[in-house]
């Protein structure tokens, strides 16, 4: 836990240096390629799984954004596995580089390669894992439609090549206030290592544009029942996620 307030305290000092950039861009100087986000939330849910023993988690980001559309980001959150048996590992750092795109006018498109990286895992235990994703995003009057394809050569744990697809749904109901839904399926190649069979994972609910500040309320959930979830954990069962975002410039 040290090592995620240590991490989180970077980033919070990293925002601090990017407010300037903001006054800059508000003087009519160039906006910054710099961008800095931190989110607290009460569940860390990664594809519908908690990361956090569904517990609140603090997290931070950076991230460069250049001319040609390549952009380079980092991106921390506290993590607990202790549910699984792990009492090491706390921090979980992602890498990653991504290349934006547009078909048209209403369609857009990413590829992105990430590296997850988990700094305090348990000695000889390998989580870090390559993951790449391909994504587009199109819009239809209000309504937008977003759907990615994701593949790792080998998962985390070292549990082999893995798979997600997903879609998404978004409309704007009001001013500022979006609803949301998303489905996706997550392939394994070796289930009994990582611990839950192939899975169906979705999300439902609203999203809050209120500029530098973004809030989030959503319903999440798998198809796991609890005695397939890790040995029999709450881990992958429903709940209510709450998140607040704040990003600089």
């Amino acid at each position: 836990m040290k090592k995620t307030l240590f991490a989180m305290g970077c980033m919070l000092a990293a925002s601090t240096s990017h407010v300037a950039f903001a006054d800059g861009e508000a003087s009519g100087e160039k906006a910054s390629p710099l961008s800095v986000t931190l989110t607290v939330t009460s569940d860390y849910r990664f594809r519908g799984q908690s990361q956090n023993g569904r517990s609140p988690a603090a997290q931070g980001s950076i991230e460069y954004a250049s001319d040609i559309g390549v952009t380079f980001g980092a991106w921390a959150s506290n993590v607990d596995f202790s549910d699984t048996g792990d009492n090491d590992t706390f921090m979980e750092a992602d890498f990653y580089a991504s290349y934006g795109f547009s078909l048209d006018d209403a369609t857009t498109g990413a590829a992105k390669v990430t590296f997850y990286h988990y700094p305090d895992s348990p000695p000889g235990v390998a989580y870090d894992y390559w993951e790449g994703q391909l994504s587009l995003s199109h819009t239809m009057d209000k309504l937008t439609v977003n759907l990615e394809a994701n593949y790792s050569p080998d998962y985390f744990n070292e549990t082999g090549a893995a798979m997600a697809i997903a879609a998404g749904v978004e409309y704007p109901v009001f001013e500022k206030i979006s609803a949301s839904a998303n489905v996706g399926h997550q392939w394994i190649d070796d289930n009994v290592l990582f611990g839950t069979d192939d899975y169906l994972y979705w999300d439902v609910g609203f999203g809050i544009d209120l500029g530098r500040l973004q809030l989030d309320a959503r319903y999440v959930s798998t198809n796991i029942d609890e005695a397939d979830c890790f040995g029999g954990t709450n881990l992958c069962e429903g709940g209510f996620v709450a998140s607040a975002s704040i990003s600089f410039p």
